[in-house]
Formats: C-alpha cells, structure tokens, sequence
C-alpha cells in the first residue's frame, strides 16, 4: 500500500498538478484580501459588478455542467482510493507552507498606504516571486532526478500491479482535485457576488446621507441670508431714524434759543412739548428721558447742559448702531466661513468618492481579468488531462 502510494505521489503529472494547485490557491487568496479591503462603491462599479455577476452565473453554469459529466465518469469508475490518502496528505502539507507565504504576502500587502507605495512594494514582491519561483525550479528540477530513481523501484512493482487499474486510479484522483477546485471557485464566486451587494447598499445609504447634508446646508445658507437681509434692513431704518431725530433736535434748540432770546417760554413750551411727545412715540422710551429733560431748560446754561447730555445721548446710539453693524458684518463673516467650509467638505468628500471608484474599478477589472485567465487555465489543464486519459 505505502509502495503504491509512493510511486503515484512521484509521478510528473502530480507534481504539475501540485504547482498549478499553489498557484490558484494563492490567485485566490489575493482575491479575497483585496475584496475584504474594498469598502465603498458607486453607480458604474454596480453596472460592472453586474456584468461581472452575469458572466460568473454562466461560468457557474459551465461548471456545473463539467461537474455532472465528470460525476457520471467518477461513477464508472469501481476502484477504491484509500491508498491515495498519504499522498493527499502530503500535499496538504505542501498547500499549508504555500499559506503560510500567502499570508506573509498579506502582511506586507496591509502595510501599503498609499497607491505609490503598493506599486512599488507589489514590484519588489515580483522581484521576490521570480527569485522563488527560480527557487522552485531548481527544487522541482531537484525532485525529478528523485522521481527518475524512484520510478526504477516503481518499473519493478509495475509486474504485479495492472496498469490499467493505475490508470483509472489516477484519472479518478485528477477529477476529484478538479472537482474541488471548480467546488472552490464557486464558492469565491458567490462570496464575491455577496459582498459587491453588500458595498452596493452601503454606497447607496452613504450618498443618500451626503444629499442629506448638502441640502441642510443650502436650507442653513439661505436662511443666513434672510437674517443678514432683515439685519440690513433694520441697520437702514434705524440710521434713518436717528438722522431724522438729530435733524428735530436741532431745530428744537434753534426755536429754543429763541423763544429764550424773546422771553416767550410759556408759547414755546406748548410745541416743544407736543414735538418731544411725538418724538417719543416715534424713538421709542431708550430717547424718552434725553427729550423729557430738554423741556425742563429755562436759561442758556442749562441749555448748554442739556445740549450737551443729547450730545452724548446721540454718541451713544450712534455707538450702538455701528456696535450693530459690527455684529452684522461678524455674522456675515461667519456665516460666509460656515458656507466655505462646508462647500470645501462636499468637495473633499466627492474627491474621495471619486479617487475610491477609480481604485476600486482598477481593482474589480484587474480581479475580473484574474478570474478570466484561471477558469481559461483551468478548462486548458481539464481538456489536457482528458486527452492525456
């Protein structure tokens, strides 16, 4: 039994298979690191993803096919494979060292962080798959001389054994490695096809929170500008007013100084009264008391007094007109800076959507181009091995 095995695990066909095996393990395994690392997608992603979808539905159709034609030729075939075990067993082996430099790959590959830098580590990796795969060559070239004295010792056995009984029995195991590679690509298939709808819908929820946010941003724009418009409206009225008030005081004082000069205060006291109310009404109760204490001026030098408080009075508000103003100008500079920063955020955002479609169409057309050229090899070493049977 350990003979039979140790003659079929070092046959050319095997090891051949082996390499090709190692190879569309680590294809695939690439594959998944970059679909695990893709996060978002867009519009045109979705279309090619849905090309892409279709025609691994009809790939999956072709292998299905494939498996039930190899499913009615594995039922034909009688013969037991127990003894094919060990070598299966040490190929298991074989696939768990070429892990292990699958995921040093993947270490090297997670410390990328910028689209330069992956280029330029992706082709020092090259560099390093040519030095090993020279390094493969020559363990191969290696394993061949011990094939070539192995098959001596195997020419000795081959007396009682039937050589169509190994024949069967090697095409039977050829199919089942076949089988669980197309088994294999299936199921990569169908995860990819999981996680595109996946990034499909968190895609979509993202741009539905962007419009969310742009247009709470233009509804805030627009009602900083009916603010700063009442404001200026206001700004304008109130400037009005108090040029309107200065201009009355004056007069005041002109008809004061001379109903003071005449001696006639008891005329002059009826109008400026009904002129001080109807300022009063009209500046409201912050002027009031300035107009009240101006009717209480009898001689020249509480005039001057009292000119000299409404003086004051109108510094005041003229100080607290500009103090508004200033106000108005420091909301309109803030509310401007809101406007510009938000603006500069929704064209970070889409320059980021933007560079991420792009990376991820990149990525998607190189994976698409991968999984083309490995179902190309895979039907090639398939109708090989029919032929070679």
């Amino acid at each position: 039994m350990s003979n039979s095995t140790e003659r079929i695990s070092d046959t050319p066909l095997n090891v051949e298979e082996l390499v090709q095996l190692g190879t569309t393990y680590r294809e695939l395994r690439k594959e998944k690191d970059v679909l695990e690392r893709s996060q978002t997608q867009g519009f045109q992603l979705i279309r090619i993803m849905e090309q892409h979808g279709k025609s691994l539905l009809e790939a999956h159709k072709e292998d299905k096919k494939t498996i039930e034609r190899l499913d009615k030729e594995l039922l034909n075939c009688s013969q037991e494979i127990d003894f094919l075990q060990d070598h299966l067993s040490s190929r298991n082996t074989e696939v768990n060292d070429l892990e292990a430099r699958v995921l040093a790959l993947e270490m090297k590959l997670e410390e990328m962080e910028y689209l330069q830098e992956e280029v330029f580590s992706l082709r020092e990796e090259l560099q390093n798959s040519n030095s090993k795969q020279a390094s493969l060559v020559h363990e191969l070239e290696t394993k061949e001389l011990e094939l070539e004295k192995s098959a001596l010792f195997i020419e000795k056995l081959e007396e009682s054994i039937s050589s169509l009984a190994l024949e069967s029995q090697l095409e039977i195991e050829s199919m089942k490695l076949d089988m669980m590679a197309l088994e294999q690509g299936l199921f990569e298939a169908k995860k990819i096809q999981d996680e595109t709808l996946e990034e499909k819908n968190s895609m979509g929820r993202l741009v539905d929170e962007l419009q969310f946010a742009f247009e709470d941003a233009q509804k805030y724009i627009i009602s900083l500008d009916e603010e700063n418009k009442d404001l200026r409206k206001k700004l304008d009225t109130a400037t009005m007013n108090t040029r309107m008030f200065s201009q009355r005081v004056e007069e005041w004082l002109e008809n004061k100084e001379i109903s003071q000069i005449k001696k006639q205060s008891s005329l002059s006291s009826l109008p400026c009264n009904s002129t001080i109310s109807e300022d009063v009404s009209t500046y409201g109760g912050v002027l009031g008391p300035l107009l009240g204490r101006l009717t209480t001026i009898v001689n020249p030098a509480a005039d001057l007094k009292g000119k000299m408080e409404m003086s004051r009075q109108i510094q005041e508000y003229e100080f607290l007109v500009n103090k508004l103003k200033e106000e108005l100008r420091v909301e309109k500079l803030k509310a401007k800076e809101e406007a510009e920063d938000l603006t500069q955020e929704m064209a970070e955002l889409r320059y980021q959507l933007t560079n991420l479609l792009e990376e991820e169409c990149k990525r998607r057309a190189c994976i698409e181009q991968a999984s083309l050229q490995r179902i190309a090899e895979l039907e090639a070493q398939l109708q090989r091995q029919l032929k070679i049977h």
